[in-house]
């Protein structure tokens, strides 16, 4: 278009002029000539343009490409990624519930197994109970046990109510105190010297009412046990223990004196008990040296 617009001004501007028939021809030729090179130009930067233009439509359609290579890739990414996620959560999720489950399980074991323990140290505790009265027969068992003495025939002693016997009231006494049931133990065993005073258990019985005291840290009133064993049974197998015992107690109660006495005399009474190393000991830490007990002849006392 625009090079016929330029051939028609061209045209125009030759036929106004005036010059001679030659010149005119001439001009013409050069018109031509000039007219053809302009279309070869113009032909030439349309080319170019056409190039350059197909050069671009290259490159967006390379870019168009990539983007679209982008999207997919993206697409595929984000699918993967989410099927990834999806198979994960999926792992973690059961493990959890299953360790939530034992969690819960294992809550009730450790329960179990607190009421389990709480129940231990309660036999325990029985336990030790028996393990003490078995120690104290074990430490005398050497000890030849004297012949009971005989009942003494006595119109105004109590009599015991009907089916209870020495030997039933004593064993039932002997295995609360066992228990660790000392209060009902302590009832058994006060009966038990009401109704049985003279019998063979009952330095035993006076023996383990003492031991009661002492378990409650009523002192004052073990001393007072176990004075009643040495004094009332002063040939039985739980003299001995039952004088050591006052000792022990009286220091306890912070009768000091009373105490260094009591394990002097006990020395000296009983100088081969077992419990003879132990008095010594509690004689030094009251500032008293074991020398000082003297051995002295056993005499019976009477009540």
């Amino acid at each position: 278009m625009r090079a016929r617009l330029l051939l028609l001004i061209l045209l125009a501007g030759v036929a106004f002029t005036t010059p001679s028939s030659a010149q005119k021809r001439d001009d013409f030729i050069a018109l031509q000539r000039d007219v053809a090179q302009l279309q070869d130009q113009m032909k030439q930067l349309q080319k170019s343009q056409d190039d350059k233009m197909a050069a671009l439509t290259a490159l967006v359609q390379q870019a168009l490409d990539a983007s679209g290579k982008v999207s997919a890739n993206i697409s595929t990414l984000q699918s993967s990624l989410t099927t990834s996620l999806t198979e994960q959560q999926g792992k973690v999720v059961a493990p959890v519930a299953v360790l939530s489950t034992k969690v819960d399980q294992m809550s009730d074991d450790f329960r179990g197994v607190r009421e389990n323990v709480q129940e231990l140290s309660k036999s325990l505790t029985r336990m030790d109970a028996k393990l003490e009265d078995i120690s104290t027969i074990v430490r005398n068992i050497n000890i030849p046990p004297p012949a009971p003495p005989p009942t003494p025939v006595n119109a105004s002693a109590p009599q015991p109510p009907p089916g209870m016997t020495a030997e039933s009231q004593f064993e039932l006494a002997r295995r609360d105190y066992s228990s660790g049931k000392d209060e009902l133990a302590m009832n058994e065993l006060l009966d038990y010297l009401k109704y049985f005073p003279m019998t063979e258990n009952a330095p035993r019985a006076e023996y383990t009412i003492g031991l009661i005291y002492d378990r409650a840290k009523q002192f004052e009133d073990a001393i007072k046990a176990f004075d009643a064993v040495v004094t009332k049974f002063p040939e039985n197998q739980y003299s001995s223990e039952a004088a050591y015992m006052k000792g022990a107690d009286m220091m306890k109660a912070g009768r000091r004196s009373d105490a260094a006495e009591e394990f002097k005399d006990f020395l000296a009474t009983y100088p081969g008990s077992d419990n003879a190393p132990r008095a010594r000991e509690h004689l030094r830490e009251l500032g008293v040296s074991p020398a000082a007990a003297k051995t002295k002849p056993q005499v019976k006392k009477r009540p």
